[in-house]
């Protein structure tokens, strides 16, 4: 009497997470030579995005055994990678559709808009307060009766 909870497959060798795992070092270093490149920053970050996305893939279909799996399970994970991808785009989409003041002042949204130079400038952080150390009888609110 055996009780397994999951198929009876081929599993997998311990090459085949080496091969995985070597891959998955090849993108990152791939994501870091991207970002040293002359792309724009929102070029930049959405090849660093599809190289995090083919990775999550790697990692879930080698290292959880999704390859193995059949049915429901290969069902949940293209359901919840659909459902972080719209979550990214509707963020990403509402980032971008935002007034120029709402987004910091060194984001793209500020370099190329034609009415910068009409609006007023973003007030100035102020100067550091220079306290001097005066005794409690120097002080005019010491001197009251």
């Amino acid at each position: 009497m055996t009780a397994t909870t999951h198929s009876e497959g081929k599993h997998l060798g311990p090459a085949h997470y080496v091969m995985v795992w070597a891959a998955l070092m090849v993108l990152t270093v791939v994501t870091l030579a991207v970002w040293k490149t002359d792309l724009s920053h929102a070029g930049r970050v959405v090849v660093a995005l599809t190289i995090a996305t083919v990775k999550a893939a790697l990692v879930a279909v080698f290292f959880m055994h999704l390859w193995e799996e059949q049915g429901i399970a290969r069902l949940v994970l293209v359901v919840s990678a659909l459902f972080v991808a719209l979550l990214i785009g509707l963020t990403l989409a509402d980032n971008a559709t935002r007034f120029p003041y709402a987004n910091p002042p060194y984001s793209d949204s500020w370099k190329d808009d034609p009415w910068r130079n009409e609006a007023p400038p973003m007030q100035a952080e102020p100067g550091p307060v220079k306290v001097s150390p005066k005794t409690a009888t120097e002080h005019p609110a010491a001197h009251k009766p």
